[in-house]
C-alpha cells in the first residue's frame, strides 16, 4: 500500500552497503521510520531529497515492516540554515531532543507546525545574519515543545502556594515543574535552583508568542544562560 506524507527528516542511519533508515516526523502520522533503499549508491535519484533537515512530500510503499521510500519532492531545503555550522549544531541539538520526546505514530498537527516554524525561523536568522539568536530560538522551541506535549513550565505564579512571583530571588523546582516564591522555598527547603527574573520573563514570552516572532526578543547572554539552566534542569527531571 502506498502512503503519502508531508514530513521533516529528523535523522538517518546507514544500513547494509547502500541503504539508509530515515526517521521522519510527518504531518499525517507523526514520527515514522522507513527504508531508503539504494540511496547511498552513486547518482541515486533520491539521495539529494532525503537528507537531514528537509521538508518534503514523501511517498512510502509499505506492506510490512518499515516499508520503503519510493518518492520525495522537496518543499523546503532550509538552504541558509545549512550554510552556517553554528546554526546547524543548534538545530541538530533540537532535533535530537525532539526525537527523544516524541513517540512513534502519534500525529499532532501543532507539533508538526511548531517544528516547521522553528526550522523556518532559524533559516531566516541565518539569511538576515542574526546569529546571536540561534540559542534563543532553540530555547524557545524547547519550551514550546514541552508545552505542546503537556509539560508546561509554571512561571505565572508560585507552583506551591499560587502567589504571584515578585522580583525577590525566585527559585525553580524541576520536581514540581515551576517557580517557587522565596517563602515557599524557605519553608519547604525544596530542591531548587536560583532563577533570574528575566529568565521567567523569557519563558513567558516563549509561551505566548509565535515561533516566527521569538527572534525579536531582546535578551542578554546571561538571560539565555539562566533560561538554559532552567530548561536543562526541567528536562533532567522529567525526561
Amino acid at each position: 500500500m502506498e502512503y503519502k506524507y508531508t514530513g521533516i527528516i529528523l535523522k538517518k542511519r546507514n544500513v547494509g552497503e547502500t541503504d539508509r533508515i530515515l526517521t521522519i516526523y510527518t504531518l499525517e502520522n507523526g514520527k515514522v521510520r522507513s527504508l531508503a533503499k539504494g540511496v547511498r549508491k552513486p547518482h541515486a535519484k533520491l539521495a539529494a531529497t532525503l537528507e537531514n533537515i528537509i521538508l518534503a512530500d514523501i511517498t512510502i510503499e509499505r506492506t510490512r515492516g518499515l516499508g520503503k521510500i519510493t518518492g520525495s519532492i522537496i518543499e523546503n531545503n532550509f538552504t541558509f540554515l545549512k550554510s552556517d555550522c553554528q546554526a546547524v549544531l543548534e538545530v541538530f541539538s533540537s532535533l535530537n531532543l525532539f526525537d527523544k520526546m516524541v513517540d512513534f505514530e502519534s500525529p499532532d498537527q501543532k507539533v508538526f507546525h511548531l517544528l516547521r516554524d522553528y526550522l523556518t525561523a532559524a533559516d531566516s536568522c541565518v539569511a538576515n545574519e542574526n546569529k546571536e539568536k540561534y540559542l534563543l530560538l532553540r530555547l524557545g522551541f524547547t519550551v514550546k515543545l514541552l508545552h505542546e506535549l503537556g509539560y508546561t513550565l509554571e512561571v505565572k505564579s508560585c507552583v506551591k502556594c499560587g502567589n504571584s512571583i515578585s522580583g525577590n530571588a525566585p527559585t525553580f523546582s524541576a520536581q514540581h515543574g515551576g517557580v517557587l516564591c522565596p517563602d515557599c522555598f524557605e519553608k519547604n527547603q525544596e530542591a531548587a535552583i536560583p532563577i533570574h527574573v528575566n529568565a521567567i520573563k523569557m519563558i513567558r514570552l516563549f509561551l505566548h508568542n509565535k515561533m516566527s516572532t521569538l527572534s525579536k526578543i531582546q535578551a542578554s547572554e546571561n538571560d539565555c544562560d539562566s533560561t538554559s539552566l532552567v530548561v536543562e534542569e526541567f528536562l533532567r527531571w522529567n525526561m
